[in-house]
């Protein structure tokens, strides 16, 4: 069999994604004229007929020609890794870094990411788009992000988690409630107090759950998508909250005091995780991202976790 080349496989992955020759050559900033001569080569030296072009009809894969993108498309990948394997070693990561995060945890872990690889990694262009989980990993299983931080116990069938920080729930409380005269509230004390909680799925679901495991029927007055809000409306005594985070500072934006308790109740264990498609092989900046979060935040949470799911270390991912 005759050699050919990645940039052969380059050229021939860009005309099945684009469904033409001249689209193909546009993308790659290349003649039209190379991009056939590419194809041309390509299946002379694997000496299978990948396509049918057709004038003015664009071009038809063959199975085969599908066969073989498939193919191609990892050894592409391949090369990217090795690229990124190198780039580390040099300490010039470049490029775009997509980056996911649930909304309740953007300030917490989105501030100090930006800032270690502005200062760190500037050659890194980092982004953030924010959303309900759901929405994350579905961006993540179409490409569109390449990691994610989110809960551990939001993960989907389809996508895997790092686990960065342990964390439980707790309740708040306004630093006038009954309740937070306790230093732990079993969950029965919540019977008949009004609940102010997250109206995000599946937060919502998980923590309503819990409650009534416990034997509880919340009374749920209000639901908001920000938790601020709802810490704000505790923090002036119209309810109980159940939260995952507490930020620094046990004090709501317009100043008020709020009082943190420690649910006495057995609560699942959760952890935040950086999160990205099972079967992908995650990138030198993906990669980076997990270690600068471990070392950043792995020490913040409480120690909790009695149970142990499966938990990849940096050498397994």
């Amino acid at each position: 069999m005759s050699e050919f080349t990645l940039r052969q496989l380059e050229l021939f992955v860009a005309v099945v994604e684009e469904g033409s020759v001249t689209d193909a050559a546009r993308r790659l900033r290349v003649s039209p004229g190379g991009v056939s001569l590419a194809l041309t080569q390509l299946e002379s030296a694997l000496k299978v007929q990948l396509t049918l072009r057709q004038r003015g009809r664009g071009v038809a894969v063959t199975p085969a020609g599908r066969w073989v993108y498939d193919e191609a498309r990892a050894v592409l990948a391949g090369t990217h890794g090795i690229k990124s394997v190198a780039e580390v070693i040099r300490g010039e990561l470049t490029g775009p870094l997509m980056i996911g995060c649930f909304t309740t945890l953007s300030p917490w872990f989105f501030p100090r990411i930006a800032a270690h690889f502005a200062h760190q990694h500037p050659g890194v262009d980092i982004q953030l788009h924010e959303g309900a989980s759901g929405e994350l990993q579905e961006r993540l299983k179409e490409g569109e992000l390449d990691a994610a931080l989110l809960y551990a116990n939001h993960l989907q069938t389809g996508i895997t988690g790092v686990d960065i920080v342990p964390v439980r729930l707790q309740l708040a409380f306004a630093p006038s409630h009954r309740l937070a005269a306790l230093d732990e509230v079993p969950l029965r004390e919540l019977e008949n107090e009004d609940a102010i909680l997250l109206g995000m799925q599946p937060s919502t679901g998980h923590v309503e759950d819990i409650l009534r495991a416990a034997g509880l029927h919340p009374n749920v007055k209000w639901r908001s998508t920000n938790v601020e809000t709802i810490r704000s409306m505790v923090a002036r005594g119209l309810g109980y909250t159940i939260i995952m985070g507490r930020p620094y500072g046990d004090y709501t934006y317009d100043g008020l005091p709020l009082a943190y308790r420690r649910i006495a109740d057995d609560v699942p264990d959760n952890a935040v995780v950086v999160a990205y498609p099972e079967g992908t092989t995650p990138t030198a900046k993906v990669r980076t991202l997990v270690a600068f979060c471990r070392a950043e935040f792995g020490t913040e949470g409480p120690q909790v976790r009695t149970g142990k799911r499966s938990n990849l270390g940096m050498g397994e991912l």
